[in-house]
């Protein structure tokens, strides 16, 4: 999670997103003033390498105008996936009504992918299909993250699918490339039998319970089934993405 003042950016970090690399590009146009959580040891270990700001101001911080005099006081820390409304709360309005808040989505049938493997795949004792089921609340992390609705919804979701392009929205020069040279996650998914389609083909019954858990996301940003033969449909809310 990041505050970037010299920006005027709240990066609200979900899971499974490739966040980290995004989050060490951002974290190179942050100054002392900014707030910067703690992200793990190797890649903080790849943000001192690049000289690049790390951990700062994320733990109660205090508020200043720009006469140095104080007007608030966060009543907690900032942690690195922490969710919008809590973010909200430890903000002051005026920076949180003023900066443009953005976060990272993915599509839901690739995090489950993602996460199966992140937490060892097969050596779990589980297949996929039953993983899933056993484990659906993690379904719903990202929308508690970053609120689709509401009064703690975003500005801006950034799609894992085609980041590259929705960063050029963003209008920062430098951040794309150097979140396109970072490194900061390697893969750990298997080469073979994981593309999305190749995966739900085999676990069908991982689909479904996605695509029920999962509805409200898939229809607003328009993201099908991939055992459906049917075009995607488009997204309900173009304003809350760019493209």
């Amino acid at each position: 999670m990041i505050i970037c003042h010299p920006l005027r950016l709240i990066f609200i970090k979900t899971m499974k997103v490739g966040g980290t690399s995004f989050e060490i590009a951002l974290s190179s146009l942050c100054d002392g003033d900014s707030v910067i959580t703690p992200i793990a040891l190797d890649d903080e270990a790849l943000r001192r390498r690049l000289g690049i700001p790390g951990p700062q101001n994320y733990i109660a911080p205090i508020w200043r105008n720009a006469d140095g005099e104080e007007y608030w006081r966060s009543s907690g820390d900032f942690v690195n996936h922490i969710p919008a409304p809590r973010a909200k709360a430890l903000i002051p309005p005026d920076v949180w009504d003023g900066y443009r808040k953005i976060t990272i989505w993915r599509n839901p049938f690739d995090v489950a992918i993602s996460r199966y493997f992140w937490v060892g795949g097969t050596a779990t004792g589980m297949h996929f299909d039953e993983f899933v089921d056993r484990h659906r609340s993690f379904l719903h992390d990202n929308a508690r993250i970053a609120p689709l609705t509401g009064e703690a919804a975003l500005d801006s979701y950034l799609r894992y699918e085609c980041l590259a392009d929705d960063m050029e929205s963003l209008q920062v020069p430098g951040l794309k490339e150097l979140f396109q040279a970072l490194n900061a996650k390697s893969n750990i998914r298997p080469k073979w039998g994981t593309s999305v389609t190749e995966t739900y083909s085999m676990f069908p019954a991982a689909a479904e319970i996605i695509a029920e858990e999962c509805k409200e996301e898939i229809a607003f940003f328009g993201y099908q089934n991939p055992l459906s033969h049917s075009p995607p449909q488009a997204a309900q809310t173009k304003d809350k993405i760019h493209v």
